[in-house]
């Protein structure tokens, strides 16, 4: 007899490009529908940029806002018990705390918090800490399972000892989509630096810019290629004309990260906060070397993957700038290593990687 397909329920902020977007588009894709049913709620002021790829997908998408607050568990609470969902899988930090426990309320049966950053970002107020405790009592009450894709990750869920819900499963990347091919440079080619991220503050972008300016003091023909979403005003905001530096090249939104990585020779991720950033799986599959800021998750990465090299952000851009030129002369039999370090790695996915059958059919 043939089974329904379970009901999963995703709970995001907005449907805008980012790690969790993509790999969840990547999910709505591969995943048949006759097996999994996924539906978006959006707690945002908009659904996003990408809503109607999700909804190509066979995506359903619904709308609750999280604002006001206090009427938001009534109001996802009576949300979930008209879509009556088999699985909630919430990818909002702490908030999953609210999200949860609105799903415990309306018997869903499988209720996932997904911890995807080591940090909210927000100033360590006394109130903050109180709420931020609050929401992590809320998850530990309301949760069937507690992810994070690093050891920082779910620490910032506070795990309690001994717990087996709290456990980390890292990202993966489509290791035939990022692939190492070699490439032919002539003997004192210019390096091209590169980023991809969109524009945020904790992804720190205008220090890209210092990073620049004193890689041009070392090298003068050294060019940087910057991709991502968000318009550039983090960027002219130290470097007012920034557009018009023909040593800069601005991409703005691109559906395909892996044309950009194809052009640079070493890519920087000067971040604030991250949690496993999908960016540097894909370079590194690229057999792109990756320079990136010290942060707990990144020191996981790069004591198991070849060619993930950190620098603190207290080193001040020219320590950046002489570390990124070093790593644009990477040899091609390096950048080969470095690809071929992903691909045998738990980072790699596989086409028949089925891991949602033991995650999201629990309940069955």
């Amino acid at each position: 007899m043939t089974q329904d397909p379970v009901k999963v329920v995703h709970v995001l902020g907005t449907l805008d490009r980012g790690g969790v977007e993509t790999i969840a588009l990547r999910n709505c894709r591969a995943i048949p529908a006759s097996r999994v049913e996924q539906t978006f709620v959006i707690l945002g002021p908009h659904e996003g940029l990408l809503a109607s790829s999700f909804r190509a997908a066979g995506a359903e998408i619904h709308r609750c806002p999280l604002k006001p607050k206090v009427t938001f568990p009534v109001r996802l609470w009576n949300l979930l018990c008209n879509l009556r969902p088999d699985v909630v899988e919430s990818h909002v930090g702490l908030t999953s705390g609210l999200v949860l426990a609105a799903a415990s309320a309306a018997r869903v049966p499988v209720r996932i918090a997904r911890m995807r950053s080591e940090g909210d970002g927000r100033r360590d107020t006394p109130a903050r800490r109180l709420q931020r405790a609050l929401l992590r009592e809320m998850i530990c009450n309301s949760a069937t399972d507690v992810i994070g894709v690093t050891k920082a990750a779910l620490a910032f869920a506070d795990p309690p000892p001994h717990d087996r819900r709290y456990r980390v499963v890292p990202n993966q990347v489509d290791v035939d989509r990022f692939r190492f091919v070699r490439r032919v440079r002539e003997p004192g080619a210019s390096p091209v630096m590169g980023h991809i991220g969109r524009a945020s503050a904790e992804k720190n972008r205008a220090f890209l810019m210092e990073v620049h300016r004193e890689a041009r003091r070392r090298r003068p023909d050294v060019r940087l290629s910057i991709a991502g979403p968000g318009g550039v005003e983090d960027l002219t905001s130290v470097a007012p004309r920034v557009a018009a530096d023909p040593s800069v090249h601005l991409l703005g939104h691109t559906e395909r990260p892996e044309d950009v990585l194809s052009m640079i020779d070493v890519l920087l991720l000067p971040s604030r906060r991250e949690g496993l950033p999908g960016v540097v799986l894909e370079a590194l599959a690229s057999g792109v070397p990756v320079l990136a800021t010290d942060l707990p998750g990144l020191q996981e990465l790069a004591d198991r993957l070849r060619g993930l090299h950190l620098l603190p952000l207290c080193v001040g851009p020219g320590s950046w700038a002489s570390t990124a030129l070093a790593l644009a002369s990477t040899s091609e039999s390096e950048r080969a290593l470095i690809a071929e370090g992903i691909r045998d790695s738990e980072f790699a996915l596989s086409p028949d990687d089925q891991w949602w059958r033991t995650v999201w059919t629990a309940s069955r």
